[in-house]
């Protein structure tokens, strides 16, 4: 089980983020390839995206800080649910 990953950080929003990602299309892209990297074949079982929501210095979240999603939750929906490869 991964208890801790993501941290994309929309640019230009301050704070502090591990990856800093351009717009929309960037953000999808880069949160796809972290799914993938937990979906091929191995030890790892499931994961817990880190963090659910910004706070005052970590701007990493999925939603903002006021709540509301970074993306349409329509599009991470089905990148989250990617079943997991044999």
């Amino acid at each position: 089980m991964v208890t801790e990953f993501g941290g994309l950080l929309e640019a230009g929003t301050g704070g502090w983020g591990w990856l800093e990602v351009a717009d929309d299309r960037e953000y999808l892209e880069s949160y796809r390839e972290l799914i993938d990297g937990l979906i091929d074949p191995g030890p790892v079982e499931g994961f817990c995206y880190t963090q659910l929501t910004d706070v005052q210095q970590e701007q990493n979240g999925l939603l903002d800080f006021e709540r509301v999603p970074k993306v349409d939750p329509n599009l991470i929906r089905p990148i989250t649910q990617t079943p997991k490869r044999a």
